[in-house]
């Protein structure tokens, strides 16, 4: 049995790209099957944009473009786009930053007219900054107490060094205050120039006119002339050996995070790479679950993950265990790690990995606004919006030897971060 005797096959999506004439690129995929339209409106100016001192200004930016513009107040935009059934999201992330609209073909002029109007002429009042500091602060307070996040923080730090993505989006404490109504502003200025845009829609049949309407809203935007996005670091591992950190808080158990050198989504070892933490962690069929945790009994959770970025991205495995099981923990780890290195995986096992990888991809595209997402995450990132199309295939054509020469190029020195009870 061939590794694409079984693969699951995804229908071609139909997307039209236009580039309009003031730079922002325009993705439509019609669906005649009900009257959802999904717009994500995506800018290429994200938190890697930010400096150390200012870290969250992104994200703040993105969290108070709704609290009011220079002619709607934040209760007038929230009656607006409500009385519609509308639903409104702008969020900061490490690559790009995006607006999401949800919304009917019947309402779209309307509450389109809306959006644009947030993304043009965001006023960032003092008392509205002031009020989404202190929820922030709550929240970033609230990541802290989960350990499990925390350690991740301590892992990212370690690992970018300076880097943007060293730091969470959402922004450190130590940072709120600095970034200022001026700041906020000319992000905003910046993030939103048509030319940083990639706007990915998805709904309403090819008759409905959604697809005019989008594009004769857009187009109509002026584009800054000599406007260029600022230059952002290449991300880089800056750990070269294996490197363990110890971080101490109350609590009873460990909780671990081990990440090893990987590459960015657009390189095609991503792919391989993908295989080979779903193979470690990626369910409770996994070889890190079955042999730590249900074997062995060494932790009460284990995973794996790995999220291309961009740029360089580690593989990460994580656990929680007790004190005295870490170092038996961690010696199953990387032994596992080994048997990537040195042993086959079958055909059997390789196949399961690659159905659950296609199984999840498939059922993120099941609403409008996932294959909004997904097309102009693409398109936004290099790829293009017909990877989307062509995913699945390339899972499916990952082979053994695939596995094997990624785990010999990776798995070569780890950072080991660790959350531990205190020191008796």
């Amino acid at each position: 049995m061939t590794s694409n005797s079984t693969a699951i096959h995804i229908p071609k999506r139909m997307v039209i790209r236009e580039t309009l004439p003031n730079g922002s690129c325009m993705l439509y995929t019609p669906n005649p099957y009900n009257q959802i339209v999904a717009i994500r409106i995506f800018s290429r100016m994200a938190s890697r944009h930010e400096t150390a001192d200012k870290a969250g200004m992104a994200s703040l930016c993105m969290r108070l473009l709704s609290a009011g513009t220079e002619r709607h107040s934040e209760e007038q935009i929230a009656e607006i786009l409500e009385r519609n059934g509308a639903h409104f999201k702008a969020e900061a992330g490490k690559d790009y930053s995006s607006v999401n609209l949800l919304t009917t073909t019947h309402f779209l002029r309307d509450d389109l007219r809306m959006v644009l109007e947030l993304i043009e002429s965001p006023v960032f009042l003092e008392n509205k900054l002031a009020r989404e500091r202190d929820i922030v602060r709550m929240s970033i307070l609230e990541q802290e107490d989960s350990r499990l996040q925390y350690t991740m923080r301590v892992f990212r730090q370690k690992y970018y060094g300076t880097h943007p993505y060293a730091w969470p989006s959402i922004g450190l404490i130590e940072t709120l205050d600095a970034s200022r109504r001026d700041d906020l502003a000319g992000f905003a200025r910046g993030a939103f120039d048509p030319s940083n845009l990639v706007v990915s829609v998805v709904g309403g049949a090819e008759q409905s006119g959604v697809q005019s309407i989008i594009r004769d809203s857009f187009a109509a935007r002026p584009r800054r002339e000599g406007y260029v996005i600022p230059d952002s670091p290449t991300a880089r591992s800056a750990v070269s050996a294996d490197v363990d950190i110890v971080e101490r808080r109350e609590s009873e158990a460990e909780y671990l995070v081990m990440g090893y050198p990987g590459c960015g989504v657009a390189e095609e070892d991503a792919l391989p790479l993908r295989v080979i933490s779903a193979l470690l962690g990626g369910s409770m069929d996994s070889r890190l679950f079955r042999e730590i945790r249900d074997k062995r009994g060494l932790c009460y959770q284990v995973g794996s993950s790995f999220a291309p970025q961009r740029d360089h991205s580690p593989l990460v495995v994580y656990a929680v265990t007790s004190p005295k099981n870490r170092s038996e923990a961690v010696a199953c780890t990387e032994a596992e790690i080994e048997k990537l290195k040195t042993n086959p995986v079958g055909a059997d096992e390789l196949q399961r990995v690659k159905t659950y990888l296609c199984g999840a991809y498939v059922m993120s595209l099941e609403s409008n606004m996932g294959q909004a997402s997904c097309f102009g995450a693409y398109e936004i990132n290099g790829l293009g919006w017909e990877y989307a199309n062509r995913y699945t295939e390339k899972i499916a054509a990952v082979t053994p030897e695939d596995v094997m020469r990624a785990a010999q190029t990776y798995f070569t020195h780890r950072l080991l971060a660790i959350t531990a009870p205190p020191a008796d």
